[in-house]
């Protein structure tokens, strides 16, 4: 059987589902180690789109997942194919437990980081490569809804619209509001609502760099620095 070849009339709207289905295969493990089988999927899913073919088996998408694997940049053919077969030997095992269950969700995340690299090389335009439906905290939610989000998700920060202003708010500042001698318990500070803790200044907001869908990546990558840039729909922002 011939070997599969990416497809050359990908719409940009196909690479940046190929992006949307990386990203969710990570989210999955990163919630719970046990997604191992059903983020694998997501890789079927991106080898169909690049191949336009329905086959059975991940193993039928091998050709097409490495040679898009080669156009991160990166010089690592070997690398990848070991990488990739030993997530298909994973995938088609029934049972992982433990460390090698641990260790088996870090080798599909470090593939799907190797495939939304690559697939980034194919999209120009912000809105391309947004997040479409962001976990956001609520003025009105308590400290304990803000930290479960970025504990669930493994975030650093969530958006905020905090006095009709989009800012920032970091897992370090929650930490440290929790950790800080006080007359109050834990669970009483868990218990306060998000907007009375940034009016004390107990936790600590962070202004947010934003940009318009319409903007290019090129663009993007000169104003990122530590902190994620919230894309506006306003083309002001």
């Amino acid at each position: 059987m011939a070997a599969n070849k990416i497809r050359e009339d990908i719409h940009v709207n196909e690479w940046s589902y190929c992006l949307f289905l990386s990203r969710d295969g990570r989210a999955l493990i990163l919630r719970d180690a046990e997604s191992f089988h059903e983020a694998a999927t997501k890789l079927e899913q991106i080898g169909q789109i690049l191949s336009g073919k329905i086959r059975n088996g991940l193993g039928r998408y091998r050709d097409v997942l490495l040679e898009l694997m080669e156009m991160s940049g990166q010089d690592r053919i070997d690398e990848n194919e070991r990488l990739f077969d030993v997530v298909k030997d994973a995938r088609n095992m029934a049972v992982h437990e433990g460390s090698f269950a641990r260790h088996l969700s870090s080798r599909l995340i470090d593939l799907f980081l190797i495939l939304e690299e690559a697939i980034m090389t194919k999209l120009q335009r912000v809105v391309d490569i947004m997040v479409r439906n962001p976990v956001v905290a609520e003025t009105w939610q308590m400290v304990a809804n803000a930290r479960r989000d970025l504990l669930a998700n493994s975030f650093s920060f969530l958006p905020i619209l905090h006095n009709g202003k989009w800012q920032l708010i970091a897992d370090s500042e929650v930490m440290r509001f929790l950790r800080n001698p006080s007359d109050l318990s834990k669970n009483d500070r868990l218990s306060m609502s998000l907007d009375v803790t940034i009016k004390e200044e107990s936790i600590r907001l962070i202004s947010a760099k934003t940009c318009a869908p319409s903007d290019t990546i090129v663009y993007l990558t000169e104003i990122i620095e530590s902190f994620p840039v919230l894309i506006m729909a306003d083309s002001n922002c």
